[in-house]
């Protein structure tokens, strides 16, 4: 993690990086984002608390970047889907 990611949040990187009337394009957000050692998403979190969730999911391995984000769907996912997709893979799985 970069010193300087976990020391401002990400509304304050993008002011410093960005003029009032202008837009960051891609390609610079792309470089700040190498440069401060964040994922790209990082900078266009919409709160902090989303911007660390954003920080932590980049430090994982891929291996369990994806179990996360499956687990992340499921809990998200309204009860029928989730009844639905169980059947479809043959398990059985509990909606609260």
């Amino acid at each position: 993690m970069s010193v300087v990611a976990s020391q401002a949040s990400p509304t304050t990187l993008i002011q410093r990086f960005v003029f009032a009337a202008t837009e960051a394009d891609l390609a610079s957000a792309r470089h700040w984002a190498e440069t401060l050692g964040v994922p790209l998403a990082y900078l266009y979190a919409d709160n902090a608390d989303l911007a660390e969730v954003i920080l932590a999911f980049g430090l994982l391995p891929e291996t369990e970047q994806r179990r996360l984000a499956a687990e992340l769907k499921v809990r998200v996912s309204p009860p029928t889907a989730r009844v639905r997709s169980a059947r479809g893979t043959g398990t059985t799985r509990r909606t609260a």
